[in-house]
């Protein structure tokens, strides 16, 4: 069970996202259904979770996001949304969206990220995250980002992509646990990239 905060400005599909929750055993906090209303609500309100509309009349998820983030507020975010464009998603990514449903998908769907993200993870809808990878290697050129990085840093980049964790990592590659963090750390910045997801994204033209 979460605690949640949901914003979406069609009153009809809040009231009942609303309602196929609570049946689900979450708890809804309180509902939002412009940018500003969500923004005021998250003054007083501390949700475990919260799930976004990306395109509201007043700016929508993507205004919302930002502004939690540049405020320090990193609770976990759940864009649920119609449709997103790649660069839009590559733009979540960098603000640190932690999942992404569309509205077409299972509701089953909707439920898993949820608990994925209440738990500290982070879950894109497959078909979205394809579309942002796609749209990087045509409309980026970061092959020289690539030969800022150690060798180390390199073989650990490459492992990242093909979706290893930092404790299969370390085993591979000889180190311990916390060794591959500072490595990841160093990549990060490197890279000015700020979580896994968005390395994936912006190394995808870089040599293999």
């Amino acid at each position: 069970m979460a605690n949640l905060l949901i914003v979406d400005d069609h009153p009809l599909f809040l009231d009942g996202l609303q309602q196929f929750l609570e049946t689900n055993d979450h708890k809804i906090l309180c509902c939002a259904r412009s940018v500003s209303d969500a923004l005021y609500k998250l003054q007083t309100e501390v949700p475990d979770v919260v799930i976004l509309d990306l395109s509201m009349k007043d700016g929508g998820g993507l205004k919302i996001l930002s502004s939690l983030r540049e405020n320090g507020n990193g609770v976990p975010v759940i864009f649920l949304t119609v449709s997103i464009k790649p660069e839009e998603t590559i733009e979540a990514l960098q603000l640190g969206v932690n999942g992404i449903v569309l509205k077409e998908s299972d509701p089953e769907e909707l439920l898993s990220c949820i608990a994925v993200v209440n738990g500290g993870g982070n879950r894109i809808d497959p078909a979205i995250m394809e579309k942002a990878l796609l749209h990087s290697v045509v409309t980026k050129n970061r092959t020289t980002s690539h030969d800022v990085l150690t060798e180390r840093e390199k073989e650990i980049a490459k492992l990242i992509r093909a979706g290893l964790r930092n404790k299969v990592i370390a085993e591979k590659c000889g180190l311990t646990e916390g060794t591959v963090k500072v490595h990841l750390h160093s990549i990060f910045q490197k890279l000015g990239v700020k979580s896994r997801a968005e390395l994936i994204v912006s190394s995808m033209g870089e040599p293999q």
